[in-house]
């Protein structure tokens, strides 16, 4: 059974599945007149402004992962658009945040510490315009971490 594409992206578009750091997955239109190439960098319209990933599906096999996957049907309707192919400096950049996560994972880890708190930080990821940074933490119990985020 064909899925139907028309749903999945408007007319002139092409539906992509774009991962992220941490494989991190979600779904986005291409209005251009080809979809771009599986593992071409690209720049989206992000949650909060704009990020870097790569392609990881376009077209039919897109749509099916979209209809049967648990961050396909959590999509926001309409979808947002991938903004272009990356460019080399775009690249280099993400690269240099990639390098900054892990000063800011260290950085946290210390303020952690510093407040005694039972959890452990495990990564960080910075949205590739720097509008937003995640901090992605494990603890066994529920944590109180309001005095660590005002810190942070």
């Amino acid at each position: 059974m064909t899925p139907d594409t028309t749903a999945a992206a408007p007319p002139g578009t092409h539906l992509i599945e774009v991962t992220f750091k941490g494989n991190r997955r979600e779904f986005f239109t291409w209005a251009f007149p080809h979809p771009p190439a599986l593992r071409t960098p690209v720049i989206v319209d992000a949650d909060r402004g704009e990020d870097l990933g790569v392609v990881n599906a376009t077209g039919e096999l897109a749509a099916i992962r979209r209809s049967g996957t648990a961050h396909g049907k959590a999509s926001p309707s309409p979808l947002r658009p991938a903004l272009r192919a990356a460019t080399a400096d775009d690249i280099a950049k993400g690269a240099t945040l990639r390098e900054d996560e892990d000063n800011v994972r260290r950085r946290a880890i210390e303020k952690v510490r510093a407040q005694g708190l039972d959890m452990k930080v495990s990564d960080t990821e910075w949205q590739w315009d720097r509008k937003k940074l995640t901090i992605y933490f494990t603890a066994e119990k529920r944590v109180d971490f309001r005095q660590l985020v005002r810190r942070l």
